[in-house]
């Protein structure tokens, strides 16, 4: 495009590869930064809320392993690891297996949010908010003065409840 201003032509914008290949990858890489911030943010958030439900806080670095123990100390039955790591083999069936994935998440979602929000005293707004804004109400049990006040689980339709 080319701009008329005055008695000179100058273009407004470039149309050369290398500069539009640039321009994306200088966005995917602030978005990779933003993303491993955040990251870092709910790993020591977490390490912190780890802490406050009396387990080691290394624990919480250890994937698939604090899963576990979060769901044991909020009261949610920990079969709900076996539902979702063998949902995910049954998502290879077109459609059917993926939207039974995707419900079952979902539901395993706000069941963890509203146990861990009910386990630190929090309100039914507080587990909304955990379950949109994760890692902003996660920083908030971690960081404030919230005291885990024992296993509060919401009432699994799916499984009985630990505690």
């Amino acid at each position: 495009m080319y701009s008329t201003y005055g008695n000179y032509a100058t273009q407004t914008t470039s149309t050369d590869p290398s500069a539009i290949i640039g321009g994306i990858l200088a966005g995917l890489g602030i978005m990779l930064f933003i993303g491993l911030a955040i990251a870092v943010v709910c790993l020591i958030a977490n390490y912190k809320v780890f802490k406050k439900m009396g387990l080691d806080g290394w624990k919480s670095l250890i994937p698939m392993v604090n899963t576990y123990l979060m769901l044991d100390k909020v009261g949610i039955s920990q079969k709900w690891l076996l539902v979702l790591c063998y949902g995910s083999i049954v998502s290879i069936i077109p459609i059917i297996g993926s939207l039974a994935l995707m419900v079952a998440v979902i539901y395993f979602a706000v069941l963890q949010c509203v146990s861990l929000a009910k386990s630190f005293d929090k309100s039914t707004g507080f587990a909304v908010g955990l379950f949109f804004l994760y890692p902003i109400f996660l920083c908030i049990l971690a960081f404030s003065d919230a005291k885990y006040v024992g296993a509060k689980p919401m009432n699994d339709i799916i499984f009985k409840n630990n505690k």
